[in-house]
């Protein structure tokens, strides 16, 4: 097969899924559904929580470190969804059919509140970080998947995943990526000082 024809193939499949996707929507998850309005409260109040509590004076910080906590979560998960080891069977839009209220919203503003609190009262975010990921990835993870808002599949322990153990690893992520975004966080601003101070320097020179 052409390379052309396989973009071609490829393509169609695509949009033939893309259709399916919107279907289903409208049949399961519009905005007749509860499992809608609550991934919509999901998305919206988490932000405006974020608005009132923010400290306007570390507004780009925190905003950093959430929006790394936002892409790494999003990539993750769609991952996991186009090669089908998790689903989401309710979404907010069906051009979104990952996690988009979990990962855009609640997720990154948890993570982002707990790092200003940790950081503005000198807590220990490592301990912090690892009982939020606890409640998220062992507590909350289980509540949404009796409630049949979230589904992991079998094929998933082509990754050598224990199926019984699948919460734990979900909980061991977000707080490997808490953690992970912690120390990123902290490199942006010694960067940031560095070349601040640099500035100063060339300043009085």
């Amino acid at each position: 097969m052409r390379q052309q024809e396989f973009i071609e193939n490829i393509n169609r499949v695509q949009t033939k899924a893309n259709v399916m996707t919107d279907e289903y929507w409208a049949l399961y998850s519009d905005a007749s559904t509860w499992q809608f309005w609550y991934h919509l409260v999901l998305l919206i109040i988490p932000l405006v929580l974020l608005f009132i509590y923010i400290n306007k004076e570390r507004f780009f910080e925190i905003l950093f470190f959430g929006y790394s906590i936002h892409v790494l979560f999003t990539y993750g998960d769609s991952f996991l969804v186009r090669y089908g080891y998790v689903d989401h069977p309710y979404m907010i839009l069906s051009q979104f059919p990952f996690a988009l209220s979990v990962n855009a919203a609640i997720l990154p503003v948890i993570y982002m509140l707990l790092y200003q609190y940790c950081t503005e009262h000198k807590r220990n975010f490592y301990l912090w970080s690892l009982v939020v990921s606890a409640v998220v990835g062992l507590g909350w993870v289980e509540i949404h998947k009796q409630l049949n808002l979230f589904q992991i599949h079998e094929k998933i322990n082509v990754l050598q995943l224990h199926s019984g153990f699948l919460n734990f690893y979900i909980f061991l992520n977000n707080y490997m990526t808490s953690i992970f975004i912690f120390w990123f966080t902290k490199l942006f601003l010694l960067i940031k000082e560095k070349k601040m101070r640099n500035k100063g320097l060339t300043q009085k020179v």
